[in-house]
């Protein structure tokens, strides 16, 4: 549970967390670092809040770091461009667009970070993934 206030030191501090454990443990990143925030987060200012690093192989729970699966997930995706410090600007602009086209469901928010803090001090470089979740209307289609 992270209150939104300090949902940023908290992130800095589980990211490096988790780094420093896949470091230790001898594993290897397979994708960018992510996160999955309850939707509560952003609209009651508290909410659970989950960071990853996937890897392959078996992770050693240690501290707060446990092995987790991330659910698939339809997303509707935004690419933000910047530091996290005004994500919430992207998180606006594709939660309209997913409520206005009426595919918004509930759900957790996802996030990728595809350049970051570990890639680049230049936070006008960082570019992360932002997830919405939605529903499509061609699933049937897209399964079969």
């Amino acid at each position: 549970m992270v209150d939104r206030a300090d949902l940023l030191a908290w992130w800095q501090g589980a990211l490096g967390e988790l780094r420093a454990t896949v470091r230790a443990q001898g594993l290897h990143a397979t994708g960018p670092a992510g996160g999955v925030f309850a939707s509560e987060l952003l609209q009651q200012d508290r909410g659970p809040a989950t960071v990853f690093i996937p890897v392959p192989g078996r992770v050693r729970p240690i501290g707060r770091v446990t092995p987790l699966v991330i659910p698939a997930a339809e997303l509707a995706i935004v690419s933000h461009h910047g530091s996290l410090a005004d994500a919430d600007l992207s998180y606006a602009r594709l939660g309209s667009y997913a409520t206005t086209h009426e595919i918004s469901i509930d759900g957790p928010l996802y996030e990728y970070y595809l350049r970051g803090a570990g890639d680049t001090p230049d936070e006008a470089d960082w570019r992360t993934e932002i997830g919405w979740p939605i529903f499509r209307a061609d699933a049937s289609r897209a399964c079969g």
